[in-house]
């Protein structure tokens, strides 16, 4: 079943930062959250978001950097720590405690330091393409 997408949504976040993000699927349904690759943005997820937006609120933020999302000018603000801290803050924003992860590539090591840092906040982690960082 396909389920449309929303796109052009966006999350002002505690830290300052604004990310841009898409989604399929209803609000109160369980939080399945994908994280995109270098140098991709959220429709790299486009499929998935139509194919699993019947059973879950569906969401693909563009990182910071990327696409749509805020873009900070110095390099130090593009440590895995403040991307990590973005995507625990948007978790909050759209209204929930906990999620499942899906990851790739870039996104996959920030999947990573949450799972190792923030477990509490993952029901399931499903990494693509990413290595462990030990």
């Amino acid at each position: 079943m396909s389920t449309a997408i929303q796109d052009e949504q966006y999350a002002s976040l505690p830290n300052g930062m604004r990310l841009h993000y898409a989604s399929a699927g209803e609000r109160g349904k369980p939080l399945l959250i994908f994280l995109h690759g270098f140098p991709e943005f959220w429709f790299a997820w486009h499929a998935q978001l139509q194919a699993f937006g019947d059973r879950y609120f569906a969401v693909a933020p563009d990182l910071r950097g990327f696409n749509l999302s805020g873009m900070p000018k110095e390099v130090s603000d593009y440590r895995p720590k403040l991307i990590t801290q973005d995507i625990e803050q948007l978790i909050a924003y759209l209204g929930y405690q906990r999620c499942v992860m899906v990851a790739h590539d870039w996104g996959g090591a920030i999947a990573w330091n949450i799972a190792i840092s923030r477990s509490g906040l993952l029901d399931r982690l499903i990494i693509i393409n990413a290595t462990h960082p030990d």
